[in-house]
């Protein structure tokens, strides 16, 4: 990492991604989700010609497909759908459907996949309630605070 806290890898993975939104997207994921930090993932599917590294996706989906050995398998369930994911944005069906989408039909993908998410039903932090049904040993109660949706469906509805 550099002064700034940017890993140059990541610096470089964003430049190789840029112009193309899906590749962006799928790379952003990857650094914020901390693929592009483990050795696994970035010995087995990082190439790096000269300081320039670029994702291999096809290599990517034969590893998750069981095709290839990989310690990225490792993972958690919801750690490798995060890279399926990536993979279907940048070189799979989401990467040539996101990117023909208008405005609207977008805040209704980005809304349907909130909700399968079932982000409509997250909860948050505790929160004091004199209602709230849990109850600490000071006899003070609480309620789980919902957290409401991470894109709700926008309120306009086709004609």
């Amino acid at each position: 990492m550099d002064a700034t806290g940017i890993n140059a890898a990541d610096q470089g993975l964003r430049a190789w991604a840029q112009g193309v939104y899906s590749q962006e997207a799928a790379v952003e994921l990857l650094i914020r989700t901390g693929w592009t930090r483990r050795c696994a993932f970035k010995d087995d599917v990082v190439n790096d010609d000269n300081g320039r590294p670029w994702v291999e996706w096809d290599r990517l989906k034969q590893i998750l497909d069981g095709d290839l050995p990989s310690a990225i398998l490792a993972a958690s369930g919801g750690e490798l759908r995060v890279l399926r994911l990536a993979h279907c944005i940048a070189a799979g069906d989401l990467g040539t459907l996101l990117p023909g989408l208008d405005r609207t039909a977008a805040a209704l993908v980005l809304a349907a996949v909130a909700h399968a998410n079932g982000s409509h039903e997250h909860n948050g932090a505790l929160e004091q309630n004199p209602n709230g049904r849990l109850v600490d040993d000071a006899g003070n109660r609480y309620t789980l605070a919902a957290l409401g949706s991470l894109h709700p469906w926008p309120d306009n509805e086709p004609h």
